[in-house]
């Protein structure tokens, strides 16, 4: 046609002509049908239309002819051709054409969409709603690692859980009475430093005046003999704040071997200075810190051999280990069978107080010696050196600076030791806050909590062959009906087949058995598979078998819950960790966990079935970060391990906060009751009250940590 419009005196075409030929085929129109000629379509224009240039003379300019004009390619649409007529009317008249045919295409399809095919509409009544995973992509930007200017130290060896607790099983006796010595030696150094009405000194002022002694000088050496004694009875924090000190790394021991060293020659030498009558040395309560420091020793021991004794009870035990980014690109803990490979040496680590002292100590050890010599030397008072530093130092070391993790750690080792339980030290302590936490099968029904009630064939397939494949379908997908289909496998006398091609569903798994196609799972996956259910068979709580497309088994089943699931359940979310359902016991979804069991499954997180594969059972490789071990199955000991942990991790940083404020203040009191000499204000009695206050809160966070 346009050869023809090309040639001198040649025949020319109407609009109508045109749009005949080439407007069939547009961008965003429906395809023809495969009869019909292939025909071309005139774009609709989005911009400004090109100018038109005018026509040469000689070629009929009166009349208005038409020129092909091309639209510049396009990266992904193959260049389609436009026709843009010269006349205003016609170029109109083309444009709209073209509008009306996309018009028309965008009504016959735009309900495409809205109206579902009968397989989504299936697929949407029978599949169980799933949660979605966060990637990490879409999570918050990951924190830049901290720097760590401390050299990395060699781990404690790895000691077998039952060669560990007989270690910490020798000597511990004896270290137990000898806390109890120095804690009623502290006493009666407290006692001795206190006036009370029943127990005068005036009494012996007259047989000590014929002797030429005073009632100060004895009282002085009996409380320096008194604090001598409690500290042979707790020589190893001595020795240990020794060892510590010369080895360039102090810690709360050390800061009380140089309150008990500072407080000792205070005591010799009081009686010998000027203006010390009637002011007794700080004896009893540099006594009672080291009693109590003892206490906390001797509590932390029998906390370490009571958890590597309840990790050695059995040879395998299940592993409680954190993952930083298994679920939802969120911490996640898991529970595998494992080994305790690892454990003994988290077990022997530093706890939680060392670690603050490590930063604290020398802080506090340069702060009591130069606030000592500012208040004695810097008040061109020198006599006071010995009193200043003792009365510094012995407010630096805080009664509560080696209960902080001691205490809570005992008390929470023995709730676990009672349900199974062993915490990795304080470094599992430590990796447990916030986040999800993985429960299978066996964790909601533990072994023996599952039952076959009912067994029924249908079709006239043999028992036999329905048990056995079915049993065998279960066992090939690991979940928690393993064990009961197996007890049931051998009361008929059936065998496991071989199975070849499985692929699972949402609420149940396909599978080749001997050339037949076997459907194993719950009544919406048979209705999905199109398989016929008779009526009054469409029960929840079973498991149907179908081979061949035809239904050929119904096993009814009983659910027995345990007691100790709800308030876990409870406990782990008010914890601040999610349960996520990582069920394979097709039944085990949130609809059915709602309703007959009344778990608060809208705070659960029920991911899809290959998420649910993946994290029922991780790799070895993927088991993260060592927690804690458990002897016994079941969601009790699993949830205690993690939600104690968070707390344990939460009671020791509140107990290190209020022994530090308490160092920090007592410091500072101490500093300037020295410096002004105010003898009066700085008693024994005053002193006592003032350690003793903030021991309170100790006890009280410990007395917490296992009330859950």
């Amino acid at each position: 046609m346009s050869d023809e419009m090309k040639k001198p005196g040649g025949r020319e075409y109407t609009v109508d002509e045109i749009l005949a030929e080439y407007g069939s085929k547009g961008r965003g129109t429906a395809a023809p049908e495969k009869s019909a000629k292939p025909k071309k379509v005139v774009g609709f224009p989005t911009g400004k239309l090109p100018p038109i240039p005018p026509a040469p003379p000689g070629d009929g300019a009166d009349e208005p002819t038409i020129r092909l004009v091309k639209k510049p390619p396009v990266k992904e649409d193959k260049p389609i051709p436009e026709i843009v007529p010269e006349g205003v009317g016609r170029s109109i008249g083309a444009r709209l054409h073209t509008l009306l045919r996309r018009a028309d295409h965008f009504a016959d399809h735009m309900y495409d969409q809205s109206h579902p095919g009968e397989e989504a509409l299936k697929a949407e009544k029978y599949t169980p709603g799933v949660d979605q995973e966060v990637l990490p992509g879409d999570s918050a930007p990951p924190r830049r690692p901290r720097l760590r200017l401390v050299k990395p130290r060699q781990l404690p060896p790895d000691t077998p859980p039952a060669k560990l607790a007989a270690q910490y099983q020798k000597g511990l006796k004896a270290q137990g009475l000898r806390a109890r010595l120095a804690l009623l030696l502290a006493l009666l150094a407290a006692l001795c430093s206190l006036e009370l009405p029943l127990l005068s000194w005036d009494i012996l002022a007259g047989d000590l005046a014929a002797k030429g002694l005073g009632v100060f000088q004895l009282r002085c050496w009996a409380l320096t003999a008194l604090l001598a004694l409690t500290a042979l009875a707790c020589y190893e924090i001595l020795a240990a704040g020794a060892r510590q000190f010369f080895t360039l790394r102090p810690r709360g021991e050390s800061v009380l071997l140089f309150a008990f060293l500072f407080t000792l020659a205070d005591g010799l030498t009081a009686p010998r200075m000027p203006g010390r009558a009637g002011f007794l040395p700080f004896s009893a309560v540099t006594a009672l810190g080291l009693a109590l420091a003892l206490r906390g020793e001797h509590r932390r021991r029998r906390a370490d051999r009571m958890a590597a004794k309840t990790a050695s009870q059995v040879k395998t035990p299940y592993v409680v280990s954190m993952n930083p980014t298994l679920w939802s690109s969120k911490p996640t803990y898991t529970k595998t069978s494992g080994s305790s490979l690892g454990f003994g040496s988290q077990l022997q680590m530093e706890d939680g107080g060392h670690a603050a002292y490590r930063a604290a100590a020398p802080l506090l050890l340069l702060g009591a010696m130069l606030c000592a010599l500012m208040a004695s030397a810097g008040q061109k008072a020198p006599e006071r050196l010995l009193w200043a530093a003792s009365a510094c130092f012995t407010a630096a070391s805080s009664w509560s600076a080696l209960l902080a993790f001691a205490l809570p750690y005992q008390k929470l080792a023995e709730r676990l030791g009672r349900v199974g339980a062993a915490l990795a030290g304080w470094p599992g302590a430590a990796r447990c806050g916030q986040g999800g936490v993985i429960v299978s099968d066996l964790d909601l029904f533990p072994t023996g909590s599952v039952h076959v009630a009912q067994v029924k064939v249908f079709g006239g397939a043999a028992t036999e062959k329905v048990v056995g494949y079915t049993a065998t379908m279960l066992r090939v997908m690991d979940c928690g009906l393993t064990r009961p289909f197996h007890d049931l496998l051998r009361t008929h006398g059936a065998l496991y087949r071989e199975v070849s091609g499985l692929e699972w569903h949402e609420g149940g798994a396909s599978g080749i058995i001997r050339n037949q196609e076997v459907l194993v799972g719950t009544a919406a996956y048979m209705h999905l598979m199109e398989v016929l259910i008779p009526p009054g068979h469409n029960v929840k709580n079973a498991i149907f078998c179908a081979i061949n497309g035809q239904l050929a088994g119904l096993f009814l089943l009983n659910y027995a819950m345990g007691g100790a699931v709800n308030p876990s359940l409870s406990a782990l979310m008010k914890a601040g960790a999610a349960p996520v359902l990582a069920t394979r016991d097709p039944n085990l979804i949130p609809a059915l966990l709602e309703q007959k069991f009344k778990l608060p499954v809208d705070k659960m997180e029920f991911p899809p079935v290959n998420r649910r594969l993946e994290l029922s059972k991780p790799a070895p490789e993927d088991a993260g970060d060592l927690v804690a071990l458990l002897s016994r199955e079941g969601l009790g000991p699993y949830c205690d391990a993690v939600v104690g942990g968070r707390r344990l991790r939460l009671a020791v940083r509140l107990g290190l906060a209020f022994a530090l404020a308490g160092s920090a203040i007592g410091l500072c009191l101490t500093f300037y009751l020295t410096s002004v000499g105010a003898y009066a204000s700085l008693t024994v009695p005053n002193f006592l009250i003032f350690m003793a206050a903030w021991l309170v809160p100790q006890w009280l966070i410990a007395n917490w940590v296992n009330q859950y």
